[in-house]
């Protein structure tokens, strides 16, 4: 499994200096404006080679600066543990975010999984503005044996300010989106969780000698270490999980569901879930 950041980095000429800009301008504006001058440059010199139109151009604006936050933000990419995973698809979708979600703040990346299909999405969460915006890519972005010029990336944005409905609207425009936005939002429902445990792993694992540099080198020695990874196609991620799931599920599921509970010390409404569990089935004799 790869991961769509590593797919833009390595599809995208640009994508170092777009990361470059994000991480050495102080200013979020500016690195903003000064990604989009790049990427601007790059489309006018690739037009003269290749036929480009106004949704592929849209969508590199878009992709750049999502990309570029997510790196100034530390390249945090979550992904649900397999028993998690699982639980999660033998859930019912959820109606809502809670009024006070504890999200991480900031740009990060969800791994997402719908029928052994991988994709994702870069989320920028506000918490003064109680927004969160989503940029979702399709399991084929950016393969690696297809040059971006020569490709129309499908590319969903959208917004959503809690605790207004995340709820699909069943219309032909999302049919192909679908099962993604739901899966997107259950990991970030899953996230509010207080049950959840982050691990802290690689993609790719690390050799003893890598890992005990990470543990005990000095700050220059783990950026060294860790910039090798990421030019190899490794990845850090922050892998969620809760305790008592089980491994394996029967054919038949009662479906796991979402309900709104009010704090104990405070009148917000919290979003708790009840796990998927196993059918049992009563005979009547």
């Amino acid at each position: 499994m790869d991961f769509h950041s590593h797919r833009y980095q390595t599809s995208r000429p640009w994508a170092k200096r777009i990361a470059q800009t994000f991480q050495q301008t102080s200013s979020l504006p500016q690195a903003c404006s000064e990604a989009a001058a790049i990427v601007q440059r790059e489309l006018e010199q690739a037009a003269t080679l290749h036929r480009l139109n106004d949704t592929q151009r849209e969508t590199e604006f878009v992709l750049a600066e999502a990309y570029g936050q997510f790196v100034r933000d530390g390249r945090r990419l979550y992904a649900l543990a397999p028993t998690l995973q699982t639980a999660l698809a033998h859930t019912r979708a959820p109606v809502a975010l809670p009024s006070h979600p504890s999200l991480p703040t900031g740009t990060f990346m969800l791994q997402l999984q719908h029928d052994e299909q991988h994709s994702a999405a870069f989320v920028t969460h506000d918490p003064a503005a109680r927004k969160v915006d989503m940029l979702l890519l399709q399991p084929d972005f950016a393969p690696a044996d297809s040059p971006w010029f020569s490709r129309m990336e499908a590319a969903l944005t959208l917004g959503v300010s809690y605790p207004d409905s995340v709820q699909v609207p069943d219309t032909p425009a999302l049919a192909g989106w679908r099962p993604w936005l739901q899966a997107a939002f259950g990991t970030l429902a899953l996230l509010t969780q207080p049950r959840l445990q982050l691990e802290s792993s690689w993609l790719q694992a690390l050799t003893d000698t890598d890992s005990q540099l990470l543990r005990n080198g000095s700050q220059k020695e783990r950026q060294k270490l860790r910039t090798e990874q990421l030019k190899r196609g490794n990845q850090e991620v922050l892998l969620a999980s809760i305790a008592g799931l089980p491994t394996s599920w029967p054919q038949t599921v009662r479906a796991g569901y979402w309900r709104s509970q009010a704090g104990k010390r405070s009148p917000a409404e919290k979003l708790v879930w009840v796990p998927p569990r196993a059918d049992t089935v009563t005979e009547t004799v």
